[in-house]
């Protein structure tokens, strides 16, 4: 059939403008890390280990935020860990009342898992390894998003997309799904098809055009720094500088965050430990 000339090209002329558009704002906001600076040997400001973790890694899920908040908790008396031999996958842990502050939600699951899986008050490290990969992805999941969230409340961390972002994202969105509403009504018409089933059909087409537009556009993007965030980012990055120079970090195992406290959940969370140990501990969100 002779297709008029304003609908001949329109829909994918249209969608093609559109995903330009959307392209162009990710890329502008897409997730930088500052410059480090001069190394700082002491931790340059409040954030919980598990944020840190996630700033550095442009806000994007990553298992140390886990580990981190494990050996935070450890390093805080919420929980006590022993080696009792000479490997660390012997590792166990124990509840503990902690030092009286308030936990936040993701690390108030992480001593739910512990307390799930602990037999006379204890459990191995190793067993709090996930068996159901369903399970392990909705822990996760609840995990990372009680950390963006804090993030956020924090003045960290934003959508990637701003709220005028997506409003004119999502305006736009209408007029690829306004020429698929006209194509398929002429189309249909042109078939002979009765006013009801050609409203129907290009309603339904034109729905389909734009509800897939609308999830590109709500789908969960990585947070973006606020100009806070961006401060706070590269002081933490300089302490990361400094955590890489320290000697014995590279030998650490779980209990010795007996010793060495909060440091080596900094350490954790900035990704100086070792990959073995950081996978052995892994386990945990697994």
């Amino acid at each position: 059939m002779d297709w008029p000339p304003f609908l001949q090209l329109s829909v994918p002329v249209t969608l093609a403008v559109w995903v330009l558009l959307t392209v162009a704002a990710l890329w502008r906001s897409r997730p930088r890390l500052p410059e480090a600076g001069e190394a700082l040997d002491t931790p340059p400001g409040e954030e919980p280990p598990a944020v840190v973790s996630l700033m550095v890694n442009r806000w994007r899920s990553d298992e140390d935020a886990i580990d981190s908040t494990l050996l935070d908790l450890a390093a805080r008396g919420f929980l006590e860990l022993r080696q009792p031999g000479e490997d660390p996958e012997e590792t166990t842990v124990r509840l503990r009342k902690g030092d009286g502050r308030s936990l936040t939600p993701y690390e108030q699951q992480v001593l739910d898992r512990v307390n799930q899986l602990s037999v006379n008050g204890e459990a191995s490290l190793t067993s709090l390894a996930f068996r159901s990969w369903t399970e392990a992805r909705r822990w996760r999941g609840a995990f990372y998003r009680a950390v963006i969230e804090e993030a956020r409340t924090r003045g960290l961390s934003q959508r990637r997309l701003s709220r005028s972002t997506r409003r004119t994202l999502l305006g736009t969105a209408a007029i690829p799904a306004a020429f698929m509403f006209a194509t398929w009504m002429w189309a249909a018409y042109k078939l002979h098809a009765n006013l009801a089933d050609q409203i129907t059909g290009s309603l339904m087409a034109a729905g389909a055009v734009y509800l897939a537009l609308y999830f590109v556009v709500e789908m969960r993007w990585s947070d973006q720094n606020t100009p806070e965030g961006t401060r706070a980012a590269a002081g933490w990055l300089a302490y990361r500088a400094h955590l890489v120079a320290v000697e014995g970090v590279k030998d650490l195992a779980p209990a010795d965050v007996a010793s060495w406290g909060r440091e080596m959940a900094f350490a954790s969370a900035l990704g100086v430990l070792p990959t073995e140990e950081a996978l052995m501990r892994s386990r945990v969100s697994l």
